[in-house]
């Protein structure tokens, strides 16, 4: 099972927050099959994506069972 989850306003904007599902393939496969706006929303710099708490710009990467997949609101230092 691959766990996804989202945090912040992307939560609220998806209307949900973990999910388990079986899966293998791209994160970027992975994404479309939940809802297209997700890959539009990294590739335009707004969300980013953390594959086993690490950060994540490379879509074509393959994730399957274990893997937790984050997707999480920018931020920036202060």
């Amino acid at each position: 099972m691959v766990r996804m989850r989202l945090y912040g306003w992307i939560a609220e904007r998806f209307g949900w927050r973990e999910k388990s599902l079986e899966f293998e393939g791209t994160i970027e496969d992975l994404l479309n099959g939940l809802n297209p706006e997700l890959v539009e929303l990294i590739l335009k710099g707004r969300v980013m994506v953390a594959v086993n708490h690490s950060l994540e710009r490379d879509l074509s990467k393959r994730v399957s069972g274990g893997d937790i997949i984050a997707i999480l609101p920018t931020f920036s230092g202060g």
